[in-house]
């Protein structure tokens, strides 16, 4: 008679191996989810500014007095007026130029540069003029 050979001896290190493996790829992602989690998020930019309105003609001036640049394109000057309307100049219009430190025209605003709107007939003593990026609000004042 033919013996009988059971195959059965490696089926429970096969099976226990890939339950191994499972737990080892259940934890890593446990851990990669956990990790990335901690790691903070894109930030709004941080401005100081100071304004400077001039009278008649001039227009108005904003000063970068200190935190982050921002670039030209990222740039949005609002005005809303006392009877509640609303001029919003994007960076690409005509009254917005952009001056660094050495008055070269720059794509930035940066530390120490000066942002200015020209002169705009619908500008009046009162109005509140904010400063804008894509995200924030920067800078907000009455003219």
């Amino acid at each position: 008679m033919k013996e009988r050979i059971e195959h059965d001896l490696a089926v429970s290190s096969v099976i226990g191996e890939m339950i191994m493996i499972a737990l080892v790829i259940i934890l890593v992602a446990l851990f990669a989810s956990s990790v990335f989690s901690l790691i903070p998020g894109e930030r709004d930019a941080t401005v100081d500014i100071a304004m400077k309105s001039g009278a008649g003609d001039s227009g108005i001036i904003f000063w970068h007095k200190g935190g982050d640049w921002v670039q030209k394109k990222d740039l949005t000057v609002v005005v809303l007026d006392k009877d509640g309307g609303r001029k919003e100049y994007p960076s690409g219009s005509v009254p917005i130029i952009l001056y660094n430190v050495n008055n070269d025209e720059t794509m930035t605003f940066d530390l120490g540069g000066r942002l200015e709107v020209s002169p705009v007939s619908e500008l009046k003593k009162g109005d509140m003029i904010r400063v804008l990026t894509r995200t924030t609000v920067i800078y907000s004042g009455e003219i």
